[in-house]
């Protein structure tokens, strides 16, 4: 198909101009000249590389009521996302190289999106022994991580970083201290208070990051923060970055739009973890989006059942949704004018390649033939029928934005257009 007339802003090159892109399975050509393919008139829209998310859960195999690789894929085509990296806490878990090849397998069985993996740091996610990181690399994981359930024990966490580092793969922290924690439903503070709902401290994810960050930086490991939500984690990866340590950092939609106040009412579509921070905390993650600290928006897409979250804000469980809502929700920063176009999409493109040190993601010079299509001035209101995964649970339900993905092309097919 030729896509005529599109603003092409591809940020690893450098490229912010209007021209033509034939799109075919074996690549994408910018400017052809005469072509006998399709032509979709593209005039007004933005044309950049499919998007990569690097914190999704799809729950296959184990948790398929919630979400499954073919509908997550679904989702995710429709906000323009070509790649994800799913996380290991499936059912049996991702922790041996036979159950990193199911994912990719899975998705190539049902046409489904590029499948990255972040294997199991420990057996079982139990915190107690660690995988075999090497064999999980040679199968075709690229990160290693326990998600939601980070690795508490010093021994373990170094001894996973100097493996990482041996065999190139990338930690990913779900930076928490659950000691200090104790799994309590939300932020604690004057919200937490006035509900009288359990709160958790914010420096609980502060202190996991400082440690993690001078263990990694000592063993010259690749260490990544998983939706980082804190002031006191940012100011300890900024200095860090500022050394030269191999660090980086994402964050989550809902952590930039919305506060902890957001929970007053009991939803919970506004549960997830890390919890929503108070409003200084996402001042902070919102200055450190753009001042290029924060390496990459990710959704951390976690699928529950309506029954489940009917549980009541505190016995729900933690995550939310966000494939088909997040370029979007980072648009938001460019129509209030304190970020660039480039910028916003740099962040879902060739910022998380560069965490994942994957190059030939996040451009359309190269690699697959991945493209994502974009009215920034569409406006649009999210609601749950017109969304394509298996579970509705968004924080934004009922809101509106500007600007949304109108075609997705995956390895030269087009996969999904909005209309």
């Amino acid at each position: 198909m030729l896509v005529q007339g599109a603003r092409l802003i591809d940020p690893a090159t450098g490229t912010d101009r209007v021209c033509d892109l034939l799109v075919r399975p074996e690549g994408i050509t910018i400017d052809p000249g005469p072509v006998d393919d399709e032509v979709l008139d593209a005039r007004g829209l933005w044309a950049m590389a499919g998007l990569v998310d690097l914190q999704v859960h799809f729950r296959q195999p184990g948790f398929e009521y919630k979400e499954t690789i073919e509908t997550g894929s679904a989702a995710a085509l429709a906000g323009g996302i070509t790649t994800v990296v799913v996380m290991p806490n499936t059912q049996p878990r991702l922790d041996t190289p036979e159950r990193v090849r199911f994912e990719a397998e899975e998705s190539e069985r049902v046409d489904g999106i590029r499948i990255l993996v972040a294997a199991a740091a420990t057996v079982n996610l139990d915190g107690e022994q660690l995988t075999d990181h090497g064999a999980l690399g040679q199968a075709g994981a690229v990160a290693i991580t326990d998600d939601g359930l980070p690795v508490l024990d010093d021994e373990l966490m170094e001894g996973s970083l100097r493996l990482c580092a041996e065999h190139d793969l990338l930690f990913m922290q779900h930076a928490e201290d659950t000691r200090m924690t104790g799994h309590a439903p939300m932020t604690l503070g004057p919200t937490s208070e006035a509900l009288g709902v359990r709160g958790q401290p914010a420096d609980a994810e502060g202190v996991m990051v400082e440690r993690d960050v001078g263990m990694a930086e000592k063993i010259g490991a690749r260490y990544h923060v998983l939706h980082t939500s804190t002031r006191r984690s940012l100011e300890a990866i900024r200095a860090a970055k500022a050394r030269g340590a191999r660090v980086s950092c994402e964050a989550s939609p809902h952590h930039l739009l919305l506060t902890d106040e957001a929970c007053a009412g009991g939803d919970p579509n506004f549960k997830m973890n890390p919890p929503l921070r108070c409003e200084d905390d996402r001042t902070a993650l919102v200055e450190a989006l753009l001042d290029g600290t924060v390496d990459a928006v990710a959704t951390d897409h976690a699928p529950h059942s309506a029954e489940e979250k009917a549980r009541g804000f505190v016995d729900a469980p933690f995550g939310v949704i966000g494939l088909e809502t997040a370029f979007a929700a980072l648009l938001s920063f460019v129509h209030d004018g304190r970020m660039s176009e480039q910028h916003a999409v740099s962040l879902m493109t060739s910022g998380p390649a560069r965490v994942l040190n994957r190059p030939e993601l996040g451009t359309v010079t190269s690699g697959p033939a991945d493209l994502t299509l974009v009215d920034p001035d569409a406006v649009w209101t999210v609601g749950s029928d017109a969304l394509r995964g298996r579970s509705k649970n968004s924080s934004f339900l009922g809101r509106s934005f500007k600007g949304r993905v109108t075609h997705t092309f995956l390895r030269g097919k087009l996969r999904y257009r909005a209309d």
